[in-house]
């Protein structure tokens, strides 16, 4: 696996990965998201296949990751650290889904401990997304 700047990506790839864990395409968000400046946003690829997305950015608390979207859960993890070496003081927080209960089992190896919970909620039928896959969202705000 290479860790890949996403914005150097082709933006079609990034888009259609994205949407495999969003109900909605966002690609303007998206394409503003994972650019703005102040932020880092790196891809997991193997074999021109991206495996892995996640952005951090600054926040009034911690540095916050979100998306945070992997195959695996090591995948996941090296994100995460590779991320968590832009947050100056070492500071990250994540909001991961309950839906992956494998968020959850890594974030606490990785030594992280939960600070609050949210319950994701849904107008309508419960979209069909790659919740396995999904390690942290974009914001509680956004999802």
């Amino acid at each position: 696996m290479v860790s890949a700047p996403a914005p150097t990506l082709p933006f079609g790839l990034l888009a259609a990965y994205d949407r495999r864990f969003f109900p909605a395409a966002r690609d303007a968000f998206l394409s503003a998201w994972t650019a703005l400046p102040g932020r880092t946003a790196l891809a997991a690829v193997r074999n021109g296949r991206i495996e892995g997305l996640g952005v951090i950015r600054p926040s009034s608390a911690a540095h916050r990751i979100g998306p945070l979207y992997a195959a695996t859960p090591a995948i996941a993890a090296a994100l995460l650290r590779r991320l968590a070496r832009h947050a100056p003081d070492g500071t990250v927080s994540v909001d991961a889904p309950d839906a992956n209960p494998e968020a959850a089992a890594l974030f606490e190896r990785l030594g992280m401990a939960p600070a609050f919970e949210t319950a994701r909620m849904y107008t309508g039928p419960t979209p069909a997304l790659a919740l396995t896959e999904l390690f942290g969202v974009t914001s509680l705000e956004l999802g």
